[in-house]
């Protein structure tokens, strides 16, 4: 069977198989993490997981540290296969080969989705299957393999221009570029914010402020990134930069409270002001789960990201930006 979307034939695997779980995929992305670890919580199934640990993959967005760090937890095996390429899944009796990696993108559930094509395998295929991959030279993956992985990914060099990269595209490559460039600085805060409210694409096009509850004066800094999300859609889809420490009531937040709901400025009142870094012309849908973040994480608001969520989201807007300006 011809199976074009993997992620309606994985979840359905995952509830009806118990047994073991094998599966390979030199990307993992965090809202895949998340699904597999629902998946098991609900299963007496055991699971391992064949991966690359590649810093250029983490450094562009495609694997998860903080994905891979879940599994773990969850007691997932997870071991590093050099030179992995194939992108396998054997979930008890079942068994799906194909090009779709465990990514939002790959398997179909993210907002622009690949075109990916997999052949479901009969019950003796799968055996061999499992046989073959159990075959494979691997190492077991720790928690102190992923602080060195994130490590060498941050440290990595800005990429230069690939020369087949059309004009077009390379505008919104070159942006990611820069953008992640300044997130590898030493003491840089990366953040995703929480806006209340529609989207307001063309206020974060210009010198702006986000609000901060009463709980304290926030801890972000001048020069830290931030993600902005919308609150309705959960869509991640601008980045700012902080040029300000905090300011508690300034005049001009005041004058603009006293036109909004009674209580704005005494709910909500300390600000820091932002110039944008990335901002489209249009919403671009990059779901904050894509990213590795839970909805109830941001009940203050604001969270911090660690680097690879970070650089996973510059990287999706990125692709999503030349889809919208494919279109």
């Amino acid at each position: 069977m011809i199976i074009t979307a993997a992620i309606d034939w994985l979840k359905s695997a995952m509830d009806d198989s118990g047994g073991k779980w094998v599966m390979t995929s030199p990307f993992i992305s965090p809202e895949i993490c998340e699904l597999i670890v629902q998946g098991l919580s609900k299963s007496e199934a055991t699971c391992v997981i064949y991966t690359k640990l590649d810093p250029s993959a983490v450094a562009s967005g495609f694997l998860s540290v903080r994905g891979m760090r879940s599994l773990i937890d969850a007691g997932v095996e997870v071991r590093h296969v050099d030179r992995l390429h194939a992108k396998c899944f054997a979930i008890g009796d079942n068994a799906l080969v194909g090009s779709a990696n465990l990514t939002g993108a790959g398997l179909g559930s993210s907002a622009s989705a690949n075109r990916e094509i997999g052949v479901e395998l009969n019950l003796d295929e799968t055996t061999t299957l499992r046989k073959e991959i159990s075959n494979w030279p691997s190492i077991m993956v720790t928690p102190r393999d992923l602080d060195v992985l994130d490590k060498q990914a941050k440290n990595l060099t800005v990429d230069q221009k690939d020369s087949t990269i059309d004009l077009e595209n390379y505008s919104q490559l070159q942006l990611a570029e820069t953008l992640l460039a300044d997130a590898r600085a030493s003491g840089r805060g990366l953040w995703v914010k929480l806006e209340y409210g529609d989207p307001k694409i063309d206020g974060w096009q210009q010198e702006s402020w986000f609000a901060s509850p009463k709980k304290g004066r926030p801890s972000f800094k001048v020069g830290d990134l931030v993600f902005i999300c919308a609150k309705e859609t959960k869509d991640c889809y601008a980045v700012v930069e902080i040029t300000t420490e905090a300011e508690k009531q300034p005049d001009d937040y005041i004058m603009w409270a006293e036109t909004q709901d009674e209580g704005v400025a005494e709910r909500w009142p300390w600000i820091n002001r932002t110039v944008p870094r990335w901002v489209p012309d249009q919403l671009v849908e990059l779901k904050l789960e894509e990213i590795g973040v839970k909805g109830q994480a941001l009940q203050n608001g604001h969270v911090r990201l660690s680097f690879d969520q970070f650089t996973m989201g510059v990287r999706a807007l990125a692709r999503l930006g030349n889809s919208l300006n494919r279109g």
